[in-house]
């Protein structure tokens, strides 16, 4: 008989964290990924009594054949899940889905989200069908992770830098309600999670103006990373680069790029070597001018993931 419960400070939470890893693991079909956390990270998420996280386990035989946690989202009433199981134990997530359904409907949220990782231009695979047996619907749009190296990319000459400027106006809170104006629940989640409410010397914020109506258009912001800090090698590089571009002002592909080329030429001017961002293939202009300027996915498909939710 299975026993389905919340989770504990005295269950076995490296066994919980193994669960979560080997079942990345099997659905990936990648043995050389690791889940990013470990057992301690996972007891504090679950059992501390500041956070609101809650986790589930189905248990027989006084083995944890299960687990399913949700985190509620920071920026919305919804939530995100986490989950790992025995091979052969499929059937039970229904059961656990149930519980962190009800964690969200009590917060008045409408979904849950989940994430299923997928090589470019993929549309099915073993987590993603998992997913969907259990009633997910996926996203449109695949997220994927692409990067340049700055030292080959050449500055163009007469560079047109009209409109494109340092913001003087603009902050965090500005772009995270810029986003959620513009339908991008899931980037400004990232942008939280990667950026610092204060204005840290390490943040970046670049905007371009519409031409008609002087008003921001586009925002584009990085952060300033140290890489390979104390060794001999050491340098900086750009992270967590976002370019957004307000839909209601429908710029063309070659301002698009132009914008996209303005922010590379501040990453050059601070001596930067490398960019690295996810973004969403929702924004295919904004995509189709990076790979234009040679940003490249090769090396990084494991980070790669598309979306899927279920309506609570």
């Amino acid at each position: 008989m299975v026993q389905i419960r919340t989770v504990k400070e005295c269950d076995d939470f490296e066994a919980i964290y193994n669960l979560i890893n080997d079942t990345f693991q099997r659905i990936s079909g990648d043995q050389k990924s690791v889940y990013g956390v470990n057992g301690e990270v996972l007891k504090n998420q679950y059992c501390n009594p500041s956070s609101s996280n809650k986790g589930f386990i189905a248990v027989k035989d006084n083995t944890i054949v299960a687990f399913m946690g949700v985190f509620p989202s920071n920026v919305t009433k919804n939530g995100y899940i986490e989950c790992g199981f025995l091979d052969g134990s499929e059937s039970i997530l229904e059961e656990l889905l149930r519980k962190c359904m009800s964690v969200i409907q009590e917060r008045d949220g409408a979904k849950i989200y989940t994430f299923a990782s997928t090589k470019f231009g993929q549309v099915r695979n073993k987590g993603i069908t998992l997913w969907e047996k259990l009633g997910f619907t996926s996203d449109e749009y695949a997220y994927i992770t692409t990067l340049l190296d700055l030292r080959k990319w050449e500055e163009p000459e007469d560079f047109d830098l009209t409109g494109i400027e340092p913001a003087i106006e603009m902050n965090y809170d500005n772009i995270k309600q810029i986003l959620i104006e513009d339908g991008e629940d899931a980037m400004v989640e990232l942008f939280q999670n990667q950026y610092s409410p204060s204005k840290n010397p390490d943040q970046v914020i670049l905007t371009l103006r519409d031409k008609v109506s002087n008003e921001f258009a586009g925002i584009a912001y990085y952060r300033v990373v140290v890489s390979n800090r104390g060794s001999e090698n050491e340098f900086l590089d750009a992270t967590a680069f976002g370019l957004h571009i307000r839909p209601k002002y429908h710029l063309n592909l070659d301002e698009i790029r132009r914008f996209l080329k303005g922010s590379l030429i501040s990453m050059k001017q601070l001596n930067l070597y490398h960019v690295i961002t996810r973004i969403t293939l929702k924004n295919f202009d904004v995509f189709a001018a990076m790979v234009t300027e040679g940003f490249h996915n090769e090396n990084l498909e494991d980070a790669n993931v598309i979306r899927l939710y279920i309506s609570v």
